[in-house]
């Protein structure tokens, strides 16, 4: 059962190119559920139908979110829901709950479910509820962001080398630098861009403020890693890469 570092990291860019995970044992459920995420936009999609399937496919699927079935043959959501929290995943969990089912629902909330849906679901209610928490867990200081060979934890301004032997601490303008950068990827971000949303809108402030801050941003992250994590462009900034 190795959860691995790779939990509780962010993959998602826009809440459509996230890795969602169904549990369900209905076969045709699971079906359905991925036929209509797929017409959303959703493109990884993983399924289990037991509590041994969760977590053999946990580590490869790494979810950004996780629709998880009350009811399942091996074993209980709830239970699956508190041992994923007992082992560190911090990301959203949706229980999937059938009618009548207060208890269900209470124990789901109490075990650390983000929220829950009742079967048979209305689908345009799911899609907002995944949406949402999608959104939610997004705009979360307490995220653990991958980039390039780095982690970062904007809450704590911590930025770490892949193998944790290697931290620096940012000020609050380089953590929300670097977070920008991170929503913003694959895509690049102007320098004027950055200036507006990362010191809002200032009198007496250029571009050359930011020019600064990447400067010492870029010379603190060569302290623990040497490939480059943050390119130039014609207008501004990109990332390297974000797995």
């Amino acid at each position: 059962m190795k959860m691995q570092g790779l939990l509780n990291e962010v993959t998602l860019n826009s809440p459509s190119s996230a890795r969602l995970l169904i549990v369900d044992d209905d076969a045709f459920l699971r079906m359905t559920l991925r036929q209509q995420l797929e017409c959303e936009g959703f493109n990884e999609i993983f399924e289990a139908s037991t509590l041994l399937e969760v977590f053999e496919k946990l580590p490869d699927a790494n979810p950004d979110l996780i629709l998880l079935d009350v009811c399942l043959p091996d074993g209980n959501g709830v239970e699956i829901c508190r041992k994923l929290r007992e082992h560190g995943f911090t990301k959203p969990i949706i229980m999937l709950t059938g009618q009548n089912a207060e208890n269900d629902i209470d124990a789901g909330l109490e075990a650390d479910a983000n929220d829950y849906i009742v079967k048979p679901m209305r689908m345009d209610e799911l899609l907002a509820r995944v949406r949402s928490q999608l959104s939610q867990y997004k705009a979360s200081d307490t995220a653990k962001f991958s980039i390039s060979d780095l982690s970062f934890v904007p809450a704590k301004k911590l930025l770490k080398s892949a193998d944790d032997t290697k931290n620096v601490i940012l000020t609050e303008k380089e953590a929300t630098i670097l977070k920008y950068l991170y929503w913003a990827y694959p895509a690049g971000v102007s320098k004027e861009e950055l200036l507006t949303e990362v010191w809002g809108f200032q009198t007496g402030l250029s571009t050359h403020t930011v020019e600064t801050h990447i400067y010492r941003l870029r010379q603190k992250i060569c302290r623990i890693c040497k490939k480059p994590v943050i390119l130039t462009t014609q207008t501004g900034y990109l990332l390297v890469s974000v797995p």
